[in-house]
């Protein structure tokens, strides 16, 4: 039986006014005024689908009892649309599937949420989704600092030279376990790898945290997301580095049968 388990999330939603839902593939997001008069922003993870809805009443069973404090943001349990969404992108798509190329990733890292308004919901299937909220309103605006979804910052940069190469590595400097609270609603990202080739460094691969099924797991990713290894827990760089060294390799030989 499809479940609604609610998120408590920090930014709360005015429970009267109507979102703005826009869908671009630059910035998809839900737009709404907060209950403390300001301005809040959901954005996705991997969005897969989106639609919106009438009405006042959740459409599905949902564990909320009195007294607890009352979720606008729901996770969907044996989501029926999830299971209808994967079984159309395996057949159509299979092993082309563009998030990492790995269409089982839909039943394993993705979720079927639901965002409540006064006489609207939004149901999304993504692999999560982060919040945000200003004085502002941050419709079309660019992402806040210190959004999971952004590159690290370069402040934080050590270095080491792998067959001749210099890469960067650029780590979270978030406390740990803020990390691990925040990857419950999407990736969070721990260290970035950045080579440095013609006088510019650019990321290339990168230490993921995240849950899967309620298990904290860590994958190193390459620049399209595709998977090339995964930890179980909190990775360091020491457990990704072999695997950065042979990237670094190929990216050496294939460099020298340039002439460069």
């Amino acid at each position: 039986m499809e479940l609604a388990k609610g998120i408590i999330i920090p930014v709360v939603a005015d429970f009267v006014l109507s979102p703005d839902v826009l869908y671009s593939e630059e910035l998809t997001g839900i737009y709404f005024q907060t209950e403390n008069e300001q301005y809040g922003r959901i954005t996705f993870e991997n969005l897969e689908a989106l639609k919106i809805c009438r009405g006042e009443d959740l459409p599905f069973a949902h564990n909320w009892k009195e007294g607890q404090k009352y979720p606008w943001v729901y996770k969907i349990e044996s989501s029926k649309w999830l299971k209808e969404r994967f079984d159309y992108e395996n057949k159509t798509y299979g092993v082309s599937y563009e998030f990492g190329g790995n269409v089982n990733e839909m039943l394993t890292d993705f979720s079927h949420y639901v965002f409540k308004f006064h006489d609207q919901f939004v149901e999304v299937i993504a692999r999560g989704f982060w919040f945000e909220q200003d004085k502002t309103s941050l419709f079309k605006k660019e992402l806040q600092l210190g959004h999971p979804f952004l590159n690290l910052p370069d402040n934080n940069i050590e270095k080491f030279v792998s067959h001749n190469l210099t890469c960067q590595v650029r780590t979270n400097s978030a406390p740990q376990d803020k990390l691990v609270s925040d990857a419950k609603f999407c990736s969070q990202k721990l260290i970035e790898f950045a080579l440095e080739l013609d006088g510019k460094a650019s990321v290339d691969n990168s230490l993921i945290l995240s849950y899967r099924n309620g298990k904290l797991i860590s994958s190193l990713r390459g620049y399209f997301g595709k998977k090339i290894v995964e930890f179980d827990g909190i990775a360091k760089f020491e457990d990704a580095k072999p695997y950065i060294d042979n990237y670094i390799k190929e990216v050496y030989e294939r460099r020298k049968k340039m002439g460069k």
